[in-house]
């Protein structure tokens, strides 16, 4: 894989463009959250972690190689479709699952074409998965917030309780598992397992193509390696690199907004094509170095 050279920012202006998009994280991500995916949950059930616990880890699972808003629209029809029952019973659910997939199949759209099995396959797979997972943990552990708690802190529940764990290993590819690990460990979010015993710090970045881009774009990154013949970033492979100079150069950041202030940077302003720099919050920090892409 080729790596691109590209115009970096000084160190001063990291740490001060890390520090912009932890605001801009902050001043989101809850929200989004509250207003997309968790937008038809009762007051009662936004209250229940263990509900909340088992609804975003089926969002987590299906936001993968598919179409985010569908994914996230999935997991709200089927708890209005079959309630909350739908998450706490998953026996009844696998004994009705036909209906669940046809509901599912009206709404997910996941890219088949790009891990070359059927829309209906895909899905079968991931629902089908999830309630699997969610009976043998609960027969084992009782829930999974007795689960998932009895890790220490949230990077040994990402590399311990969730990739460590051959069920859920098999349905969370490791960017979907740490975005999973943020929701349901920060302690400003809607769960918090942890209850406050661990730092912002703790939590790790899921770093996704968006998040590479504006790292690279801006000059954060002094390089990027790219696909072979494309410009895009190979976010896999800088993952761990990102993260180690967010440490470097924030250390008591909280790293998980720093994560989604990219994001939504990338997503509202840093499109792949015709880059909106004029509105962008961080253009000030910015060596745009827009020949790399996401996608």
């Amino acid at each position: 894989m080729p790596r691109i050279q590209l115009k970096e920012l000084s160190e001063n202006e990291k740490r001060e463009f890390l520090k912009k998009l932890e605001e801009i994280g902050r001043n989101n991500l809850k929200q989004d959250l509250e207003q997309s995916l968790l937008s038809k949950l009762s007051q009662s059930d936004r209250l229940d972690k263990e509900l909340l616990l088992r609804y975003l880890l089926l969002a987590s699972i299906l936001d993968q190689q598919a179409e985010s808003v569908s994914a996230r629209n999935t997991v709200i029809k089927l708890y209005e479709e079959f309630g909350r029952d739908f998450f706490m019973k998953p026996h009844d659910s696998i004994n009705r699952v036909h209906d669940v997939l046809d509901r599912v199949l009206k709404v997910y759209e996941p890219k088949s074409r790009v891990i070359r099995v059927s829309k209906e396959g895909v899905s079968l797979m991931r629902v089908g998965g999830f309630l699997l997972a969610l009976l043998s943990l609960s027969s084992q552990y009782g829930s999974l917030q007795r689960y998932f708690s009895s890790f220490r802190g949230p990077r040994e529940l990402l590399n311990k309780g969730i990739l460590g764990n051959v069920l859920l290993k098999g349905l969370l590819y490791e960017k979907a598992a740490r975005m999973y690990v943020g929701w349901i460990t920060h302690p400003d979010l809607h769960v918090d397992i942890f209850e406050g015993r661990y730092g912002y710090n703790e939590i790790p970045m899921p770093v996704n193509g968006h998040v590479c881009k504006v790292m690279a774009r801006t000059g954060f990154l002094n390089s990027v390696l790219v696909e072979e013949g494309r410009p895009i970033v190979k976010a896999n492979e800088e993952r761990e690199r990102i993260g180690n100079l967010v440490k470097r150069y924030y250390p008591r950041g909280d790293f998980f907004m720093v994560d989604y202030g990219a994001f939504y940077v990338g997503i509202k302003y840093c499109r792949e094509e015709n880059p909106n720099c004029n509105a962008c919050p961080i253009s000030n920090l910015c060596k745009r170095n827009t020949k790399v892409c996401a996608f």
